[in-house]
Formats: C-alpha cells, sequence, structure tokens
C-alpha cells in the first residue's frame, strides 16, 4: 500500500469530509423499513470497481471474480475505474462511477480513511457500496477480505509440523507489516497465538519489513544476526519473504529447512521462489473469491435484503488456503484458469 505523506493525506481527508457534508446536507439518505439505505436497481444494471491498480495482479484477481459472477445476475456492464495508487484520484474516480448511474459500487480503496464521502454520495445515489480488501471506513455496506486470522493459523500450523523433530525449542520470527496496516493485527494474532499453544516453539523476534523486498532483506538479516539459531521466519507478505530469502541464501542457510520460510499473500513472486525451492509455503489468498462475494453482497441490497456475513460490521471473511510445494501444481492450475 502507498504510504502517503500527512499533509497530502490530510488534504484527502478534509476533501472527504466537506463533499460528505455537503452530500449529506442536501438531501439526506433514504432507508428501507429494515433500516438499510433504499438501493435502486438502475437500466442498464450496470457495477463499477474503483481499483488500487488495475495492473496489478491481485486486483486483475478481484475483476475477474466481479466479471464472472455479474453475469448470472445479468449485469450488463463493468466500470473499471484505475486509481493508479492515488488515493486523490480515488475519490474523482468515484463520483465519476455513481455519475455513469451504476446499480452498484466495489471499491478497493487505497486510503479508507477517504472513504465516507465515497459512501454518502453513493448512498444519496441509492448505490450500495461494498468494500473490497485492504480496510474500511464510514457506513459501508459490506466489507470483504480474506480470513487474515486463519492465515496466520496456517503458517503457525505448517511450521510447527515442519519442526516436529527440532530438539530443544524452537525459536521462530516473524517479519511484520507497518503496524498501522489493517491485516497487520491478524496475521500477526493467528500466528502468535496459535504457537503459544505449544510450549516447544518460542516467538524471539517481530520486526517490521515495511512491506517491501528490501525492507524483508535487513528485518531477516537483523534476525540471523541476533538469533542465529532461528528455525523459522513467518513474514507476513510476499515481497518481505522474498528479501528474507536472499538474506537467508547469503547467510549459507537453506529456507526450506533452516530457517523454514513462509509468505502470505500468494504473490507471484512467491509462487516463483516455490518453484525454485526456495519458499517452504505460502498462505494465499483469493481476490477472485472476494470479487464474487462483493457481486452477491451488492446483489442481495439491490434486491432489498440483508446479506449473510460470517463477521461482525457487515464483514465477510473469504478462506485463504496454504501452497506448499506439495500442491503448487494444482494451485497454479487454478491460477492461470484465472479461479483462484
Amino acid at each position: 500500500m502507498l504510504v502517503l505523506s500527512k499533509r497530502f493525506l490530510a488534504f484527502v481527508v478534509a476533501v472527504a469530509v466537506a463533499l460528505t457534508v455537503l452530500v449529506a446536507s442536501a438531501t439526506g439518505v433514504t432507508r428501507s423499513t429494515n433500516g438499510n439505505p433504499s438501493f435502486e436497481k438502475k437500466s442498464p444494471l450496470t457495477i463499477g470497481y474503483s481499483s488500487q491498480s488495475a495492473q496489478d495482479p491481485y486486483w486483475q484477481g478481484y475483476i475477474r471474480g466481479i466479471t464472472d459472477e455479474m453475469k448470472k445476475y445479468g449485469f450488463t456492464k463493468l466500470y473499471i475505474q484505475d486509481s493508479q495508487a492515488s488515493a486523490q484520484k480515488q475519490v474523482s474516480g468515484s463520483i465519476q462511477l455513481i455519475q455513469n448511474g451504476i446499480s452498484a459500487l466495489v471499491i478497493s480503496p487505497q486510503e479508507p480513511k477517504a472513504l465516507p464521502a465515497t459512501i454518502a454520495a453513493a448512498h444519496h445515489a441509492k448505490i450500495p457500496v461494498i468494500v473490497g480488501d485492504v480496510g474500511a471506513a464510514g457506513d459501508y455496506d459490506g466489507f470483504v477480505l480474506s480470513d487474515n486470522f486463519k492465515g496466520g493459523q496456517l503458517a503457525a500450523q505448517f511450521v510447527m509440523n515442519a519442526l516436529k523433530g527440532h530438539k530443544g525449542t524452537a525459536e521462530l520470527a516473524m517479519i511484520s507489516l507497518n503496524p498501522t496496516t489493517s491485516v497487520n493485527g491478524p496475521r500477526r494474532d493467528g500466528f502468535t497465538k496459535t504457537v503459544a499453544k505449544n510450549s516447544k516453539f518460542k516467538v524471539v523476534a517481530d520486526i517490521s519489513g515495511h512491506q517491501t523486498l528490501s525492507g524483508g532483506f535487513k528485518a531477516a538479516q537483523a534476525i540471523l544476526s541476533s538469533h542465529p539459531n532461528v528455525a523459522a521466519i513467518y513474514c507476513l507478505n510476499d515481497s518481505m519473504a522474498a528479501g528474507a530469502e536472499q538474506a537467508i541464501e547469503q547467510a549459507g542457510k537453506d529456507p526450506l529447512k533452516s530457517p523454514v520460510l513462509v509468505g502470505f499473500n500468494g504473490d507471484k513472486i512467491a509462487l516463483d521462489l516455490m518453484k525454485k525451492k526456495k519458499l517452504a509455503a505460502d498462505v494465499a489468498q483469493s481476490p477472485y473469491k472476494q470479487g464474487i462475494i462483493a457481486v452477491d453482497l451488492a446483489w442481495a441490497y439491490l434486491n432489498g435484503k440483508t446479506p449473510k456475513f460470517t463477521d461482525p460490521n457487515k464483514t465477510y471473511s473469504v478462506p485463504v488456503e496454504l501452497v506448499t510445494p506439495a500442491n503448487l501444481s494444482n494451485y497454479l492450475a487454478r491460477v492461470k484458469a484465472g479461479k483462484a
């Protein structure tokens, strides 16, 4: 995720708040009898998707999921707004989608704090807003994201199984995302809480890799220097895992055995490392499935129904899966077919 300067972020949020006040004061939002905003199917029946970056493989998976599922309900067109990693472009671009007369809006926010204005404008136009991944704010109608806590659990279970024969207490380390990143907590907690149940394993280091390859490299170097006997390193995204692999290789160690290296996301960079036997496992998300769920939620609202969510606060957690060398071929086949 792009890290915005404080001054620019303040500007974006200020614009968002100002637009929210203007929209709300102009008319107010009509509510149905069940307390939800009143939504409307428009003709032609279309969906708008505001993406962080339409060129990124992850968000392309989202687009495939939305495109496939919308056909099921008779939507005739998907309008894609590419924010190009700009929160400012996303706010203005989302408003343009709303003005195009779409029936539903799916948005993967560059900056969640800038969402309220878009949501207020959409609700004024009787359009449900489904937030797709990253983070959510405001009066959204649904929030779809990966089951990040479960992903941390899967990583921990894999590591403990891989180290069953380890003598003594096995030292484990984590390379975390930026602390303010919404998924950092659940990805970390799923891992640490699972490990804490077994006294044979101990987390001895947790260093931020700042979500970059170079950050992962530096964090892994620090871990290997301070804890030369570390038995596994869990990276909370794949860019950092790729950097950690370089540090492990530079130290003359084996990322399949010592320390066991695990990533998170299912990105191409991680899958390529696994092909080369340089990554022991990866927790893979499914943007394709998230896109499908986003359309399902929007369709329910357009039909006057309240969707079923898996979690509180109108949140739907989509399952993740553990990819290892043993199931890599099958997973890659599903990726190639656009179904993962």
